[in-house]
């Protein structure tokens, strides 16, 4: 069956899914805008812990790791090691 298909049928499922993604992206960046989290790091003028992201925002250290693990994952934020001590968060140079 899949042999009768044009390749624009067999992009489809695949174009679906770039869509969904651009989806989730789009959404994790508007969440973070709406928290505050940009400002925050811009404000610092230092890098930050996600813990201390999460105290400054009131917000779960939970949520907040995984908001920014997915950030860090899009490149729009990087994390540095200071001291092999801990993680901390910068916008993406």
């Amino acid at each position: 069956m899949a042999e009768h298909l044009s390749q624009s049928e067999l992009d489809y499922p695949f174009k679906l899914l770039e869509y969904f993604n651009g989806f989730r992206v789009s959404k994790v960046i508007f969440s973070a805008c709406e928290l505050g989290v940009f400002d925050l790091l811009l404000l610092s003028q230092k890098p930050l812990s996600a813990e201390l992201v999460a105290q400054e925002l009131a917000a779960s250290v939970d949520g907040i790791e995984r908001l920014l693990d997915v950030l860090v994952g899009v490149d729009i934020l990087e994390v540095e090691q200071i001291d092999g001590t801990g993680e901390t968060l910068t916008p993406y140079h």
